[in-house]
């Protein structure tokens, strides 16, 4: 069995507020490097201080499915569609909670990357994994 690496970020890229500020939100972008076929481990916790503000990480194997991934999300359980583009997806967690995801990264190197599908997420919460 490939070694698990452990990937820790605080936020996969949520610092959504509205305190106020001269900006409607502040998104933090990560860009993860990992080896083809290994698996790696995410860490996510999510610091949205709103109720409302659900979030969850969906690693995509196209950087074209983005868009196509998004929109299904809406209308999906959970926000969690049902896609071919799909390579891993944790669950919505809300805030101040805690979530781990295992992702087999695939053998083709190249840019597989991540989103958070809550409606209206998609567009702005957004990651890579470069894969050399």
């Amino acid at each position: 069995m490939k070694k698990i690496k452990h990937i820790g970020f605080a936020i996969m890229l949520l610092l959504m507020s509205a305190c106020g500020n001269s900006y409607d939100q502040t998104v933090d972008v990560v860009t993860i490097k990992a080896e083809p076929n290994t698996k790696i481990l995410l860490k996510f916790t999510n610091n949205a201080t709103m109720p409302i503000m659900k979030h969850n990480i969906i690693v995509l194997n196209d950087e074209n499915a983005i868009d196509e991934v998004g929109k299904a999300a809406i209308n999906a359980k959970d926000n969690r569609p049902d896609h071919p583009s799909i390579i891993a997806a944790s669950n919505l967690i809300g805030p101040g909670e805690y979530t781990e995801l295992e992702v087999n990264i695939p053998g083709k190197k190249g840019v597989y990357p991540y989103i958070c599908t809550f409606p209206g997420h998609y567009q702005v919460m957004q990651g890579k994994i470069i894969v050399k």
